[in-house]
């Protein structure tokens, strides 16, 4: 099994030279770096990454088919490949909080599957026509030889996008899944579309994606995953019953009262219930942070991915560090590696 690591960009881009190293020395095989909000630019910080390391895979986590139009991403991401000598992955999903910026987002799936085809087609060195609903090309290619078809993954929590993954993508992740009900739900449809395009689940490289929190407080860890559990549970309204996800009748009037609206409803993030939080995120002692994800590492994944969530007084740096010296350990010796 793989392990990746995602190097939010929450330090000046100077020192986020010095997280890649870290993440790479501390034997992570894949770093994730991501592309939301207004955060720093995600293909800066990938060349950053690409420069200063030798070994790591380097990949969105995830870019978007509504802010570039996808031949801007071809050319964005077969650079960064170049750059670090062929070791990038393009993570691809729908999107979220763009609205802010007055960006909607419809059709996320055609959206999807246009900017798989077209990346694919620029970075295989192709010159083409293209015409989708969405984008269209013509006789294009990138300006500069690709060095090899772009990898791409695709992210998801719904039904749809998950199918979307199995039918066309190289890989798939799985985004905030802690628990076997929402991982087999997830895989029911990825396997949906793995037989559209009569695929198998060999031929797809599957991410377990993990919001995590270690911190022998376990309170605080618990504290620190919350408002990300929060922003996961309201983007899987509509099949929170298919995960065994019950609300709360305190919990549910609230966010029906605020329209389920993300920026109007952190404050009750204190009325989840352990099982929420437990569906999408693992947090406590190395110990208690272990003896779950070794049920998630049963699961044929081929990756667990981390997103670490620092308690009060810690850095993501130092989550880096604890969970390859105490988590990682644990679950390769399951697995015998």
């Amino acid at each position: 099994m793989d392990f990746g690591f995602a190097g939010l960009v929450d330090v000046p881009m100077r020192d986020f030279a010095d997280r890649a190293r870290l993440v790479e020395s501390l034997g992570y095989d894949y770093f994730w770096v991501p592309d939301e909000r207004l955060l720093r630019n995600v293909y800066t910080g990938l060349t950053v990454a690409g420069l200063n390391t030798e070994r790591i895979q380097l990949g969105t986590a995830v870019t978007n088919p509504y802010t570039r139009h996808p031949a801007l991403t071809a050319a964005a991401i077969a650079t960064v490949d170049e750059v670090s000598g062929g070791r990038t992955i393009l993570g691809l999903g729908a999107g979220g909080g763009l609205d802010a910026y007055g960006i909607q987002r419809p059709s996320p799936v055609s959206h999807i599957k246009e900017t798989v085809e077209v990346v694919r087609l620029l970075t295989g060195g192709l010159t083409g026509d293209y015409e989708g609903k969405h984008f269209s090309l013509e006789n294009t290619h990138l300006d500069f030889k690709p060095l090899r078809p772009i990898p791409i993954f695709i992210a998801a929590r719904g039904p749809k996008i998950l199918e979307l993954a199995g039918e066309v993508a190289d890989g798939v992740i799985i985004g905030g899944f802690a628990q076997q009900q929402g991982v087999e739900f997830a895989m029911r449809h990825v396997d949906a579309g793995l037989a559209k395009s009569r695929r198998a689940r060999e031929d797809i490289y599957s991410v377990a994606w993990i919001f995590i929190s270690v911190s022998d407080a376990r309170d605080e860890a618990r504290r620190a995953v919350s408002r990300m559990v929060m922003a996961a549970m309201l983007s899987s309204r509509p099949i929170l019953s298919e995960i065994g996800v019950e609300l709360p009748k305190e919990l549910e009037s609230e966010l029906d009262r605020n329209n389920w609206q993300f920026r109007q409803v952190p404050h009750v993030a204190e009325l989840l219930t352990d099982e929420i939080i437990d569906t999408f995120a693992v947090y406590g002692t190395p110990e208690d942070c272990a003896e779950k994800l070794l049920q998630i590492s049963r699961s044929d994944f081929d990756q667990i991915a981390f997103v670490a969530l620092p308690p009060t007084g810690a850095t993501i740096d130092e989550s880096a560090t604890v969970i390859a010296e105490t988590i990682i350990p644990a679950l390769s010796n399951d697995k015998g590696e």
